[in-house]
């Protein structure tokens, strides 16, 4: 792990909403340093797994008919953090997927996500489980 790499990430406002069976977690991930990172890798104790995904608002084409509109999700294997900027993970953007909860999650819960980045390592924050 970097050190001055891992200081340059700052993690902020980490939340999900109530979930049964799979989760979602919604943060911001800023990068005060003057080198992009990406977020590669996520792991939370309340799911069996955690996935990186991007939601994108595209076209798709049935029996001939386009049809835009069209939500679509897909699984990536990194997020880019941009060196002096940011990425925001939200609903019909990048997100992260906690698959296979070990228990529901309730409003007002909160629980630890640890994240890993490419060049900063590992690091954990708080998520709030936000009531609808």
């Amino acid at each position: 792990m970097n050190v001055l790499a891992l200081a340059a990430i700052v993690l902020s406002n980490a939340w999900s909403r109530p979930a049964i069976g799979t989760g979602v977690v919604y943060l911001r991930i800023a990068n005060r340093g003057a080198a992009a990172d990406r977020l590669d890798a996520a792991r939370t104790p309340v799911a069996r797994t955690v996935e990186l995904h991007r939601s994108m608002d595209g076209s798709a084409s049935m029996n001939g008919m386009k049809m835009t509109g069209v939500m679509s999700m897909q699984r990536v294997t990194a997020v880019p953090i941009p060196a002096h900027g940011s990425t925001t993970l939200a609903p019909g953007g990048y997100h992260l997927m906690a698959i296979g909860l070990r228990h529901d999650l309730h409003p007002n819960e909160r629980f630890p996500l640890q994240l890993h980045f490419a060049a900063a390592g590992w690091t954990t924050v708080t998520v709030f489980v936000r009531p609808i």
